[in-house]
């Protein structure tokens, strides 16, 4: 039954506004599962065509995501419009008003939310936007995960319930944040990492050298090294010996190889060195992993 629980798409839910109640937002202020990243309010609008939000000098961020239909954002002395699929997110201290564009059909959800963590999960989504829009495009997981948040109302205000609804909430903000980044790699540059990727994995059985993959990728070692860590924020070649290392974990759970044997497999014939890389990348030699029976 729980399995089925857990599997279960939230129903749709139109028009509605939570309030989270004194006494549990000061629980969530000092609990340690929920301190640093909590909704205050929360609610969704899809009925009301005059629906509009306006705050002045609030002490907490607030987001915006509209589902369809569009709006009109008036933010930092700027009005702009905010269409399907677009994100918003607003700073505290900074008056704004958002207003349904001409009284037509809509679908917007909003979250005011606050904690010890929350202007870093803020300023992860805010370096890739304009001034605090940006288009994300309409995502399922994402509308799945603020519905999940709304059904909090219906399921009970209890520690379990607040607790779980906290990381969807966590979880919907780290999405969008890598969203945003991918998106904003992608029209800016025609750069592929999953070509780069599938040549690693292709020649894990020897080295490849930064030269190699910089001319595969068309591009001078400087401007590959640059692209390449603002998408995975480690260096090419450092993720080689990454996927290197995690290829080296299955062998030692999975075959009967000698450490030797694996080692020579993905290039490395020095089986010292082996030993001392992956002990570097793993925190235990490669003899130590496979008695730890790690599965």
């Amino acid at each position: 039954m729980a399995d089925n629980l857990t599997k279960k798409q939230p129903a749709e839910i139109h028009d509605i506004r939570l309030i989270i109640p004194i006494f549990l937002l000061n629980k969530l202020k000092k609990h340690p599962l929920t301190q640093g990243l909590y909704p205050l309010s929360l609610g969704k609008s899809s009925q009301d065509l005059t629906f509009n939000m306006k705050q002045s000098q609030p002490a907490h961020h607030c987001l915006i995501y509209c589902q369809s239909g569009s709006g009109i954002l008036d933010y930092k002395n700027k009005k702009r419009e905010v269409s399907a699929g677009d994100l918003v997110i607003l700073t505290p201290n900074q008056d704004f008003t958002y207003q349904v564009n001409n009284n037509k059909a809509h679908a917007v959800f909003w979250i005011n939310f606050q904690g010890t963590l929350a202007l870093d999960f803020a300023q992860r989504l805010l370096m890739k936007m304009d001034d605090g829009l940006a288009h994300v495009s309409v995502l399922s997981n994402i509308l799945s995960d603020f519905n999940h948040l709304l059904a909090l109302g219906r399921r009970g205000y209890t520690a379990t319930n607040v607790i779980h609804a906290v990381h969807i909430l966590q979880q919907a903000l780290s999405f969008l944040a890598l969203q945003l980044r991918l998106s904003a790699f992608n029209n800016s540059s025609a750069f592929d990492i999953d070509a780069v990727e599938r040549l690693m994995r292709d020649n894990l059985h020897q080295e490849l050298s930064l030269d190699t993959l910089a001319h595969y990728s068309k591009l001078s070692k400087f401007h590959f090294s640059k692209k390449f860590k603002e998408l995975t924020d480690t260096s090419p070649i450092q993720h080689f010996i990454n996927m290197k290392i995690q290829r080296a974990c299955f062998d030692l759970d999975k075959t009967q190889h000698t450490i030797k044997q694996i080692g020579e497999g993905l290039g490395y014939n020095d089986p010292y060195y082996f030993s001392r890389l992956f002990k570097k990348s793993v925190g235990m030699s490669p003899k130590q992993y496979r008695d730890s029976g790690h599965k």
